[in-house]
């Protein structure tokens, strides 16, 4: 069987969720004793603003169209059905788009990743280039898929809801913790000085992790936190993700509220820094207001912290019992949650349920069933 995926988001320095979620489930799925043939397919014009694929696709054949970038070519096929195919001549089975988006004559059976609908559920989160592109094409991409993959029953019900999707065709394939990484701190020790020094993390903090973007609901838990530290001597608070769009209302906040010594920006954190930023931290704090499924708090879980999620969309699926969930709209609630998070036998207790939810979720269970996956449609 040969299988063609588009790799783009995999090529982008800043990784975000969409490009972590496709590196462990692809790895994990190639080494899962899959007899698949391998062609990694992607676009990248003139070979600017690209990292080079990973390391554990070196033996792979790879197809580069050089033509236009990905997001030209999704513009021209929200218009005029271009033919994938007469830029990637690979013969396969299947072919795997991981972004939202499965063009116009695919070579094989088309599946599809899509993580959520939030450009029909949260729309004023989605800033206007990823707003049009969803809008050109998601809706033909649904259809023109054989198979879809998401990441949680609730996207899942908001892909039926909102497209119109035949629940037969979507699997859930849920994210995972990596637990080779992601481990509880070992006793007795502390974040690593050299990681302190370059983001500048104090010895007790809470964590959010993610990108600074309207839809994280920072400004809310910036608000939360000046409330919390007015009642409670409370540790710091570290904003750690790169920029993404309309921050600034973020960093206003921390003027505003003359937080600028207690609340910490450290800018996009290096993957191989993930990890230690978390297990070292008192409590994750993660009150998105929509989310297709929420690796972070799973990862926090993974390490033994603490977490408070949002009581909404798909998060409450992620936790099960675990944490604390608040209304995201609430600063009341979330200021509560974060005073409560780090008393020392609930945080314990948490510590030890995480823990055990976290392991549930596993790379190796997803690998089998994307293995299932890409073995039906051939078998039709």
């Amino acid at each position: 069987m040969k299988i063609s995926v588009n790799i783009n988001p995999l090529l982008n320095k800043n990784k975000s969720g969409i490009g972590y979620y496709q590196a462990e489930l692809l790895k994990a799925f190639m080494e899962s004793g899959t007899d698949a043939d391998f062609c990694m397919q992607y676009f990248d014009a003139r070979n600017r603003g690209k990292t080079p694929p990973p390391h554990w696709l070196s033996d792979c054949r790879k197809e580069c169209c050089k033509a236009f970038p990905l997001a030209i070519y999704q513009l021209i096929c929200g218009i005029l059905p271009f033919p994938y195919k007469w830029l990637f001549h690979e013969k396969s089975d299947i072919t795997m788009f991981f972004n939202f988006f499965l063009p116009p004559f695919v070579s094989g059976k088309g599946i599809l990743v899509v993580y959520d609908t939030v450009v029909k559920d949260c729309p004023e989160t989605v800033n206007l280039r990823n707003k049009l592109l969803l809008k050109l094409n998601l809706r033909k991409s649904i259809k023109r898929a054989d198979r879809i993959i998401t990441i949680s029953q609730f996207s899942k019900k908001q892909i039926i809801k909102h497209y119109g999707a035949d629940e037969r065709k979507i699997t859930v394939i849920p994210c995972a913790a990596d637990r080779n990484k992601f481990f509880p701190a070992p006793e007795n020790t502390v974040l690593p000085a050299e990681i302190a020094e370059k983001y500048g993390i104090p010895e007790k903090y809470y964590l959010y992790l993610g990108t600074l973007e309207p839809r994280k609901n920072i400004a809310r838990l910036i608000d939360a936190y000046a409330a919390a530290k007015a009642k409670a001597d409370v540790p710091k608070l570290v904003i750690a993700g790169g920029k993404g769009w309309m921050f600034d209302e973020i960093f206003s906040r921390v003027r505003e509220l003359s937080l600028e010594d207690d609340v910490i920006f450290t800018g996009y954190v290096e993957d191989s820094h993930v990890p230690e930023l978390m297990r070292y931290a008192m409590a994750f704090c993660f009150p998105s207001l929509y989310e297709g499924f929420g690796m972070p708090p799973l990862e926090a879980m993974a390490c033994g912290v603490p977490v408070i999620v949002s009581d909404c969309s798909s998060l409450p699926e992620v936790v099960g019992n675990c944490g604390i969930r608040v209304d995201p709209y609430s600063v009341s609630e979330i200021t509560d949650a974060m005073l409560k998070i780090i008393e020392p036998e609930f945080a314990a207790e948490q510590k030890q349920a995480g823990i055990k939810r976290a392991a549930e979720f596993s790379w190796q269970k997803n690998a089998e069933l994307l293995k299932k996956l890409t073995e039906e449609p051939i078998n039709e």
